[in-house]
């Protein structure tokens, strides 16, 4: 029994001297060195290429939407409102009569000049009759002074030097007869142009009492109706009552405000896309057509007018314009996530990853939008920058990159 007792427990020792024997090649297998072990030390981050894109330097502005042009028609000459045939909403071309003054001493008056240009011309008729007759006369006189001159110096006693002397005479008469009847031809031809002149006059005066549109456009105001006086407009400062207002609606000009940092990239020719709320969804694409080349003293704003064109007349003056202006173009620029730019002092500055470790790299930046930042200088597009990482990052520290 004690023999029996000795066996049994002796296997039992064996038995776990053999399992503590194999936990021990288990631990000892485990704290091999592994090639996929990770220090503790290294900070887990993420990284981003840089990427090429088109960036482009907008600006939103609101600005008024104005008529191409505008004009306030106001009468040349005075008198009472015959007719008027626009309202306001009317579209008219150039030339077309729009309203027509009563002036009937005017209309007296070309009745008058006319019967007088009648009478100036038969004047003229007459007195050329006269100067022809002086010219015969005169010829006549001339001959006959020329033929007993040559009588008398041929024989003296022939014929006495009294009558060479009255023929003379009376060709010097003539002579001068001649010339008063040209001067009666050019007074009566002046008395024609006198009188054409008092005609055009008054046909011109005429013309000033129709009333006709000076551009196309529609009629946007109607100020007087028929039988009111109407006053001539003297001067750009007449207190005359205007007759309409008409507007020209087939391209219009967006007003808006620069503001004194986007002056220098808002030049003519600068793109621009046009939005209102009436028609929501809708951009109407123009340009920059001329600025005011300087800035608003109080604002430090500059005025830049944007002609749009306006098929269909969707666009109407007086509204609020929504203005996109594409100040800046640039193919080919180098941008990263806005997460990877941080400040450093005054500069700007990018983490990248190089040979397991984080390097700090100053760089200039140039536009930006919520996603994304340009660099200007400091990057070429092809390094590692990092975007997030898991602690915080310090030149030289060691990274692991986040697969």
């Amino acid at each position: 029994m004690k023999i029996f007792s000795i066996s049994v427990m002796t296997l039992a020792l064996l038995a776990i001297v053999g399992c503590s024997t194999g936990r021990g090649v288990t631990s000892s297998s485990s704290n091999e060195p592994s090639d996929k072990a990770v220090s503790p030390d290294l900070i887990t981050v993420s990284v981003a290429k840089p990427e090429r894109r088109t960036v482009t330097d907008g600006l939103s502005l609101t600005g008024a939407i104005m008529p191409y042009e505008q004009v306030t028609v106001y009468a040349k000459t005075a008198g009472y409102l015959k007719w008027i045939k626009v309202d306001m909403g009317d579209w008219v071309k150039p030339g077309d009569v729009l309203a027509e003054i009563d002036v009937p001493e005017v209309v007296a008056g070309l009745e008058e000049k006319r019967a007088a240009i009648v009478k100036a011309e038969a004047d003229v008729v007459q007195a050329r009759a006269a100067l022809e007759q002086s010219r015969a006369d005169l010829e006549f006189q001339e001959i006959n002074y020329k033929r007993l001159k040559a009588i008398h110096d041929k024989d003296p006693d022939v014929l006495p030097e009294q009558e060479v002397d009255q023929a003379r005479g009376s060709f010097g008469v003539a002579s001068g007869k001649l010339k008063t009847a040209e001067a009666h031809v050019e007074v009566a031809e002046a008395a024609v142009a006198t009188a054409k002149a008092a005609l055009a006059t008054l046909n011109t005066l005429m013309d000033y009492a129709r009333i006709t549109a000076p551009m196309a456009g529609v009629v946007t105001e109607r100020f007087i109706d028929p039988g009111a006086l109407v006053q001539a407009a003297s001067s750009s400062r007449t207190q005359a009552a205007p007759v309409v207002s008409i507007a020209r609606l087939d391209r219009l000009r967006v007003l808006v405000d620069v503001p004194e940092p986007k002056v220098r990239a808002c030049q003519r020719g600068t793109n621009a896309k046009v939005q209102v709320d009436a028609n929501p969804g809708e951009a109407f694409p123009a340009r920059v057509s001329r600025t005011g080349g300087v800035l608003d003293p109080g604002s430090r704003t500059m005025r830049v007018e944007i002609d749009v064109p306006n098929p269909g007349y969707r666009l109407r003056p007086g509204m609020v314009a929504r203005v996109e202006l594409e100040l800046e173009k640039i193919d080919q620029a180098v941008t990263v996530p806005v997460s990877a730019v941080r400040p450093q002092g005054k500069d700007r500055a990018v983490f990248l990853v190089e040979a397991g470790k984080a390097k700090l790299r100053t760089v200039r930046t140039g536009l930006e939008s919520p996603e994304w930042i340009q660099i200007v200088e400091g990057l070429k597009g092809g390094e590692q920058v990092i975007t997030a990482s898991a602690g915080t990052l310090t030149d030289g520290a060691g990274v692991r990159v986040n697969q």
